[in-house]
């Protein structure tokens, strides 16, 4: 009797394992990240007090503002969304990295956005559209 009870458990259990395997990877590709709102190159409506005229936001969570006549970028940021419109984004200036300053970036409607300092309004954005489509060909 305790022979029979170990040989249908053991087929219940290898039963179970492909199953089992089949819902957990399911479930790990249905869960897939979706880029945040934010993400994009940003263009000033009007001009600033910190004359920033592109924010450009990875998905990656890094992000770079940049002024009119630079090349290069004049804040790098690492950004962390905390909530489904909004990020946070801790930068350093690129000309002197021990200086830092943190934003928040709030995306207000589809396609625009502002930029805030310590919840004073740095300036409004508008997103802008890819210059080249994705291509995985």
């Amino acid at each position: 009797m305790l022979k029979n009870f170990f040989k249908k458990l053991k087929t219940i259990h290898f039963l179970k394992i492909p199953l089992v395997l089949f819902v957990i990877t399911s479930l790990f590709t249905l869960s897939a990240c979706s880029p945040h709102p934010g993400a994009g190159k940003w263009k000033a409506d009007t001009n600033n007090p910190q004359n920033i005229s592109i924010i450009n936001v990875l998905f990656e969570g890094n992000a770079d503002f940049y002024v009119d006549g630079k090349e290069k970028s004049i804040r790098r940021c690492i950004w962390s969304a905390v909530a489904k419109q909004t990020m946070n984004m801790q930068c350093v200036y690129s000309e002197d990295t021990s200086k830092k300053a943190n934003y928040q970036f709030v995306v207000t409607e589809k396609g625009h956005a502002k930029l805030s300092q310590d919840e004073q309004l740095i300036g409004l954005f508008t997103l802008q559209a890819p210059e080249k489509e994705a291509s995985f060909w």
